[in-house]
Formats: structure tokens, C-alpha cells, sequence
């Protein structure tokens, strides 16, 4: 009978696990050391910064955190001090685990991480830590569609004019902007569904350029969640200045 009961309340009550992706080395960010270090005007790291609103977000089970493997000893030391806010023990679990080659590689270590502890439908939100300013409302809708859905990608709608072009000289051909859709993160999704498509291409993730994208090539569905434009993904010196810029108006 308990058998039995635990797995219906399994069903009914997913677990939420979050997996921040800190595992590049963020070479096209031009510092000396990876941007999830570099320091806010408020005297955090980005990587403070991220971890922190998901903490408070009081929403995850378990946090787990990529990190590239020179840094794992900086990230786990300044992760210690976060885990040390009295708020905050016994709320969530936080653990720091070594990236892999590629991103899609960094987010199977997570997953395979998991393996003991979560269950088919527990629910999955995949975030780059390079996203600071995803909205609790955005991750939320994530959860909710991924529990009808099983897998569910944070996007926008184009509002530019897109062309293509083989050769990048050239326009060729103008797309229907109404028909474009860019990926953001979080991409969420079923433990089960992200776990069997990773495995399924196990030996080729890195030639995928996201989580959905691996769920679409087995054939799987992906559904949309509407994102936003201020959650912006920091790849230079310049868009920290940009997140930077919001920092500043927001205490002003």
C-alpha cells in the first residue's frame, strides 16, 4: 500500500529541480577568468547573482550547478556562502558538479546526476546562468506547460525582418517574421522525456545547439512559452554593461 501511494504522489507532486548552466569557459566575453565571476557593481558575481534569484525564487527542490572543471573549486567556495543564509536552510539543495566538452554535454552531467533521486515526470528547468534576468513568472508558466506538455522551450517572436543567405554576401530569400521564434532559456521538461532523447544522442550532443532540439531529432514535441526580450543572454563585455545598466536603474 505505501509502495502504491508514494508512487501517485509522485505523479500528482512532481519534484522541480533547476540546472544552471555555468560550464563554458566564456572566451568571447574577453576576461581572465570565466563571466559567471566577473563582479556586479553591488559587489556580487554574476554566478551570485543567478543562483541566488533561483534560491529565492522558492520554487526548486534541488539546484545543481555546472562549472568548468578548473573552477569548481571557486564556484563551490562562493556557493558555500549562499548556502549559509539562515533564510534559507533546509529549502533547497545546492550542488556543484563538473561541466562537460559542450553545453549539451554540461546538461547531461546534470541529468545524469539526477538520475538517482528524480523520477520520470519530475519536472526539469535547464537555465544559462548567462540569463540573469529571467522573470519567477516565466519560470513558472515553464512548470506549469511542462506538466501538460512534458516539454516546454522559453521563445520570442521575431520582430525584425529575417532573410537567408548560403553565402553571406547575398540576400537570397526573406522568411516570414511571424513564423521565426528565438530560444531562450529555461527550457524545461520531464525527467524521463530530456533523460531517453539525451541518451538516444549520446554521442553527438555537441552538434546540438539546444535542449529542444535534442527532444525534436527523436521526434518528441516541444511547446512554446513565451519569453522576453530583457532576458538577454551576456556572451560580451558589452551586454554586461547592458545588464549593468539595469542594475542601475532598478536601485535608482
Amino acid at each position: 500500500m505505501d509502495s502504491a501511494f508514494d508512487s501517485d504522489d509522485k505523479a500528482t507532486n512532481p519534484k522541480k529541480y533547476a540546472i544552471l548552466t555555468f560550464g563554458g569557459e566564456g572566451k568571447r566575453f574577453g576576461w581572465t577568468k570565466p563571466k559567471q565571476f566577473y563582479p556586479l557593481e553591488d559587489g556580487r558575481t554574476l554566478l551570485e547573482y543567478v543562483v541566488e534569484k533561483f534560491i529565492d525564487f522558492y520554487i526548486f527542490d534541488r539546484i545543481v550547478i555546472t562549472s568548468p572543471k578548473d573552477y569548481l573549486d571557486d564556484t563551490r567556495e562562493i556557493i558555500s556562502h549562499l548556502q549559509l543564509r539562515p533564510q534559507d536552510i533546509g529549502n533547497t539543495d545546492i550542488d556543484v558538479i563538473s561541466g562537460g566538452e559542450s553545453r549539451e554535454y554540461s546538461v547531461w552531467n546534470g541529468v545524469e546526476f539526477l538520475k538517482s533521486i528524480a523520477s520520470n515526470d519530475d519536472i526539469i528547468v535547464v537555465h544559462d546562468g548567462a540569463r540573469p534576468l529571467v522573470s519567477k513568472e516565466i519560470v513558472l508558466e515553464n512548470i506549469k506547460r511542462c506538466e501538460e506538455h512534458g516539454a516546454v522551450v522559453t521563445a520570442i517572436n521575431s520582430t525584425d525582418t529575417v532573410s537567408y543567405s548560403e553565402s553571406g554576401i547575398e540576400v537570397e530569400e526573406l522568411i516570414e517574421r511571424s513564423k521565426i521564434y528565438l530560444h531562450q532559456t529555461p527550457q524545461t521538461f520531464k525527467y524521463g522525456i530530456i533523460s531517453n532523447a539525451m541518451k538516444a544522442n549520446i554521442d553527438r550532443l555537441q552538434l546540438f545547439s539546444d535542449d529542444a532540439s535534442i527532444i525534436l531529432s527523436t521526434g518528441g514535441k516541444i511547446y512554446y512559452v513565451k519569453g522576453s526580450k530583457k532576458n538577454i543572454k551576456i556572451t560580451t563585455m558589452e551586454d554586461m554593461e547592458l545588464f549593468s545598466l539595469f542594475l542601475r536603474s532598478r536601485t535608482n
